[in-house]
């Protein structure tokens, strides 16, 4: 028997699952010894019952299920929010210690593989199974590690990138591993052999002034001006005028204050995108990651001040771009 608990930044975990998935060679396993599950739609009487079944013809049975401690999670959490819902998942986390008394006593031949996002470190069933489990974190680098994560990744794909190359794809895109990722592949393509330049990012990269309003929001809601500033005059520099910037900031944090508020409510990934308004899984997953970092609180202060500062550029009270600096250079009050 082998068990997993694999959880964190989306893009680190599928990797790392898809790497034991290889590493056991559940690749080759028959569909009927594969199993891939939703957490919140089992009960601990279910997936017992389907860890402790032997492979048919197969000397491996792969389980794999997703989001099981995260609604583990959200059951134990003060309110009522997420009570009543999951009507499949045995009520109290204290249901799925049955889970955790079974894995040491499940046949040698399956391979378990808890998927999840990220967890609080008080989760309950966390608790529970990690003395039976591997468990795994593995968190989305940020600052230096990004940069480094940013170089090693374009040198597996068998290209070089330049500090300001990385500098630029850090600020524009961010910590999406996922978007990076496939940026740095079509960048190694298009580089062909040679190194990957500031001006290659700026001419290729997708989503660019997207994911620019997402880094400036997230500075700004962060308290990080230079930063803010910075990613602001890029997109000046691209002919966006101070109001069209304005604009694109105030869209920004009304999506966030729905997906706050949407995730305060804990609704489903096809109700969040409804909430939002887009059918987009990009605008969806840095959304909601950058409405998990930061309070209801927070992103209502700063709209709030967005909403002044349009007032006070249409009553013709502020220039537009000194309008941009003070709103950056704006702290948030302590509470």
């Amino acid at each position: 028997m082998a068990a997993f608990v694999v959880f964190g930044d989306s893009f680190l975990v599928r990797r790392r699952v898809a790497a034991v998935e290889a590493e056991y060679g559940a690749d080759a396993l028959l569909d009927a010894n594969r199993h891939r599950m939703q957490g919140g739609q089992l009960n601990p009487a279910e997936l017992v019952g389907v860890c402790q079944a032997l492979p048919f013809m197969d000397p491996l049975r792969l389980v794999v299920v997703d989001g099981l401690l995260a609604t583990a999670e959200s059951r134990s959490g003060g309110g009522g929010g997420g009570r009543g819902r999951g009507r499949r998942g045995g009520g109290s986390p204290d249901g799925w210690q049955a889970l955790a008394d079974a894995v040491p006593q499940m046949p040698d031949t399956t391979l378990l593989l808890l998927v999840d996002g990220a967890l609080a470190a008080s989760n309950p069933l966390l608790r529970q199974l990690r003395p039976v489990c591997s468990v795994e974190e593995h968190t989305a680098p940020r600052g230096e590690q990004l940069a480094r994560w940013i170089k090693q990744t374009a040198e597996a794909k068998g290209a070089a990138v330049s500090p300001t190359a990385i500098r630029s794809l850090a600020d524009l895109v961010g910590g999406d591993l996922w978007t990076l990722d496939q940026e740095l592949e079509k960048l190694s393509l298009y580089a062909a052999g040679r190194e990957i330049g500031e001006g290659d990012v700026r001419l290729m990269v997708s989503q660019v002034r997207e994911a620019s309003i997402f880094e400036a929001v997230d500075a700004m809601i962060d308290g990080r001006p230079e930063a803010a500033l910075r990613l602001l005059a890029q997109l000046r520099d691209d002919g966006r005028e101070p109001l069209y910037i304005i604009a694109m900031v105030e869209r920004q944090l009304r999506l966030l204050a729905l997906a706050r508020d949407a995730m305060d409510r804990r609704l489903p990934a096809d109700d969040m995108k409804r909430a939002l308004g887009t059918s987009s899984d990009f605008v969806v997953r840095k959304t909601t990651g950058q409405a998990r970092r930061h309070t209801r609180q927070d992103i209502a202060w700063r709209y709030d001040r967005l909403l002044e500062a349009d007032l006070a550029i249409k009553q013709g009270r502020l220039d537009p771009d000194l309008a941009l600096e003070l709103l950056v250079g704006e702290a948030a009050p302590r509470r």
